[in-house]
């Protein structure tokens, strides 16, 4: 577990989990946390055979290195585009060297702003989500870059949540990833922060299998990061962990 206080005296703390699941065969799940400089990330790679895992962790490379001096959080933001840019020509070129179809990842990345630690910024590519728990619900911050949760944008009622169900083949075909076409941009989002805020930052093989409303269970009731994420992970692995799964529980 990791902790900062910052200079707006509000503690930042978080718990980690990175898993292999129990069916897959490799882990393509990668995650990159600096909580000096208040930047989470879970990145999760397909493609390429086994080479995901090598597309995520150039994500979270690249943007350790674009961070490391981004000494403010305008330029934190700034820094994450320079990343996403740096790490899908990274992937590009590695996929037509080792001759792969395709390879690529998705990208969650929540930045608090150590020097106003009542606001944060979240930027997305792909269906690595970013949840935030206040008062003991779960809101979902970001939307899925996939075909379901794309039409779920123009549907309502039952229709809507038949779209971005995961048992809806259409819910699994992304239509952004980093790695896979020439450019690509990630959406950004700035929300607010309250003291005892949860956020929680996770790849598809944790919301595949957990419900929204049992996420805010969890980050509600297990006071403790180490606690919950216990629960969280037990959860996962009773419901088969079909996937690899990463997650970052972050505390405010």
């Amino acid at each position: 577990m990791f902790g900062f206080r910052t200079r707006t005296n509000l503690k930042v703390a978080c718990v980690t989990a990175n898993e292999r699941g129990l069916v897959r065969k490799d882990n393509q799940d990668s995650f990159f946390v600096d909580p000096a400089k208040t930047v989470f990330c879970v990145a999760d790679g397909m493609g390429g055979g086994s080479e995901g895992g090598t597309a995520s962790r150039f994500v979270c490379e690249e943007l350790e290195k674009a961070v490391a001096s981004a000494t403010d959080f305008a330029a934190r933001m700034r820094a994450v585009d320079v990343a996403i840019g740096a790490a899908n020509a990274r992937i590009l070129a590695y996929a037509e060297e080792k001759r792969f179809r395709q390879m690529g990842s998705t990208l969650a990345v929540l930045l608090i702003d150590p020097e106003n630690g009542r606001r944060a910024a979240i930027c997305h590519i792909g269906d690595s989500r970013v949840y935030r728990v206040r008062g003991g619900s779960a809101e979902l911050l970001t939307h899925d870059h996939t075909v379901g949760g794309q039409l779920s944008a123009f549907a309502t009622g039952r229709q809507a949540v038949s779209l971005k169900s995961r048992t809806n083949p259409l819910s699994h075909i992304l239509t952004r990833a980093i790695g896979v076409d020439k450019n690509v941009a990630g959406d950004w989002r700035k929300v607010d922060v309250a003291p005892d805020d949860r956020y929680l930052i996770c790849s598809d093989g944790v919301h595949d299998v957990v419900s929204d409303s049992l996420v805010g269970e969890i980050l509600t009731v297990e006071r403790g990061l180490k606690s919950a994420s216990r629960r969280l992970s037990d959860v996962i692995v009773r419901n088969g962990a079909p996937d690899n799964f990463t997650y970052v529980i972050i505390e405010t």
